[in-house]
């Protein structure tokens, strides 16, 4: 006699919200005071674009999706590297949840709504001086 045995999968987005859930009841994650847990909707016009572990293209990628003209979560954004496609370019990066539920940064030049170096409209940016803090590096 055999038995069968039924594993489920969970998304990556449910496991980082309980492991985030359990963490802040058991008062292991310090959360800052300042910081703006909200999330904000942003479309992301081009093609293929890469998602990384930071706001750097020399950074690894943080998940192998690729996003194509989709609206995608934004946490904060902040001013680092600059990038440059075509007649765009743009030194503040997006912290984003991709539609895979993976967290990571994109450049500005590629979410709609902004100017060449400046902000996403209604994006919360970090400065030197708060009070918004991005959360992950």
């Amino acid at each position: 006699m055999s038995s069968k045995i039924t594993t489920r999968l969970f998304s990556p987005r449910t496991l980082l919200a309980a492991l985030i859930g359990l963490t802040a009841l058991l008062g292991l994650m310090a959360v800052p005071a300042q910081a703006d847990p909200s999330v904000r909707p942003v479309h992301i016009w081009a093609s293929q674009v890469r998602v990384r572990e930071c706001a750097s293209t020399t950074c690894g990628l943080a998940t192998s999706e690729r996003l194509t003209n989709v609206t995608v979560q934004a946490f904060c954004q902040r001013w680092e590297e600059k990038v440059t496609d075509g007649s765009y370019y743009n030194h503040y990066w997006v912290e984003i949840i991709t539609p895979g539920g993976w967290l990571g940064w994109v450049s500005a030049v590629y979410v709609s709504g902004g100017s060449n170096d400046g902000p996403i409209p209604n994006v919360p940016v970090e400065t030197n001086s708060g009070p918004v803090y991005c959360e992950y590096p």
